[in-house]
């Protein structure tokens, strides 16, 4: 049983990192590169916008959350983390660019983006955290809030973007903003994580230590040679699957007592072993990791990631596979509060240069927003601004979108150093292929399955 999540004592001014905190913290470190990993919300927003009223409301969101008031010191070379108290607000920089012609302001609204989106920034004289407001017209603006990763994650933009939508509407209505006050807070889970022993957290270490030992490299054809030290790379790439294949895949998940999930991610590792030749594959895949009630509400980094290890020795037939797979994967789920650098650390993994630690795929599952981002807020038309791709530090990053019963979207960002678009894009097309071939015969072996599609070059 998790021991619950309580509130710090009033008097502490430096707190530690959390272990995904430490994580984070470490890559931005290790690692090379010219962009810091960041997540943000950008909006375009169309009709009368109150910009007062925005800026206020930014200012009560980011009071709100102390993960957005935070900033990092060193102490004997180690981070701690510093929150500033709330009252300050966060200053929303306002860029007019109505004086340029009409045609150059989407442009530059772009540029200013993409330059906010990919900014390197400094984990200890920061800012972390910024937010703009970019007039393009009267009725038209660009809001853009972006923070370090360290300091949130997927769902926490989730939560920003509810209680942004809330904050403002109380201002256009002028009545007190009215939100549930949050029980704790992120640097309260930080101190509990670092303090309080979880009863499990051993024999669950002793799982990853025994399940992850030895696991190789994997070894995926590149189209230039590895570089000595990683850093991170920039290519990005849809590919959208439609017609039977999404509700084909959930009646074989049905059928054999799996989650779609599942499926695609047995799918996945088939046709990373078909790649490579390899017969043990282990990609990384994340978790919400807010598993008590009271995190939910809170801004801040709890998404874990877990190591799933597939074992397709033998040439089993898919079935099998997803056997394997859906007990791997079920294990894991068992044991996700153990943060991903304690497993690292557990498992006394040496640093190399160019490559990342344990896996070098990330393969995730992402929920559909359901367009609520794209509803009207207070007489405002709110859409998704279009933004250039975060870097990745991994090979590859695939993101899997069920958009419903009949599309699939599936988002490769990859590590341009190493790969050219068209060789990624042959590997979307082969993914396709084999889902496609796996619900048509799943007791077909896997060399039977893969051989139907072609290689990625």
């Amino acid at each position: 049983m998790t021991a619950p999540v309580t509130r710090r004592p009033a008097d502490l001014a430096e707190l530690p990192l959390s272990a995904l905190q430490q994580r984070i913290w470490y890559l931005c470190t290790a690692y090379s590169g010219d962009a810091s990993p960041q997540v943000f919300v950008i909006w375009r927003l169309r009709g009368p916008l109150k910009t007062q009223g925005w800026c206020d409301a930014v200012g009560a969101v980011v009071d709100r959350h102390e993960s957005f008031r935070t900033t990092f010191v060193l102490r004997d070379g180690q981070p701690v983390q510093v929150i500033k108290p709330p009252g300050g607000g966060l200053e929303t920089e306002l860029i007019d660019l109505t004086g340029l012609p009409e045609p150059e302001r989407e442009e530059q609204a772009q540029q200013i983006v993409a330059k906010r989106t990919h900014a390197l920034l400094d984990l200890v004289g920061g800012p972390l955290v910024r937010s703009c407001l970019i007039r393009l017209g009267e009725e038209h603006h660009v809001w853009c809030f972006t923070e370090h990763h360290v300091l949130a994650d997927g769902a926490s933009q989730r939560i920003l973007a509810q209680d942004m939508r809330a904050a403002y509407q109380s201002f256009v209505d002028d009545v007190p903003l009215d939100l549930p006050e949050l029980k704790v807070q992120y640097g309260d889970f930080a101190l509990w994580q670092q303090t309080v022993q979880q009863p499990s957290e051993e024999a669950d270490l002793d799982y990853w230590r025994e399940q992850l030992a030895d696991v190789p490299l994997l070894d995926l054809p590149t189209d230039r040679p590895r570089p000595a030290e990683k850093v991170a790379g920039s290519g990005e790439l849809f590919h959208s699957a439609g017609g039977e294949l999404p509700q084909r895949i959930a009646e074989l998940a049905r059928a054999r007592r799996c989650t779609p999930f599942m499926v695609l991610l047995a799918a996945m590792q088939a046709l990373l072993a078909s790649e490579t030749g390899q017969e043990d594959i282990c990609v990384g895949s994340a978790v919400a990791g807010r598993t008590v009630v009271d995190l939910e509400p809170v801004v801040g980094l709890f998404a874990n990631t877990v190591a799933l290890r597939g074992d397709l020795s033998g040439d089993p037939t898919f079935a099998e596979l997803l056997l394997r797979t859906r007990k791997a994967v079920i294990a894991a789920l068992r044991r996700q509060n153990v943060p991903f650098s304690r497993v690292v650390d557990a498992l006394n993994l040496p640093r190399i240069a160019n490559r990342t630690q344990l896996f070098q795929v990330i393969f995730s599952m992402r929920p559909n927003s359901g367009g609520k981002d794209k509803e009207d807020l207070a007489g405002l038309q709110v859409e998704d601004f279009p933004h250039p791709h975060a870097k990745t530090l991994h090979d590859l990053v695939i993101d899997v979108w069920r958009l419903d019963e009949h599309e699939l979207s599936v988002g490769f960002r990859y590590d341009d150093t190493l790969f050219d678009a068209n060789r990624v894009a042959a590997l979307a097309q082969r993914y396709e292929q084999l889902l496609t071939a796996v619900v048509d015969r799943p007791e077909a072996h896997l060399s039977e399955l893969t051989s139907q599609t072609h290689p990625a070059g």
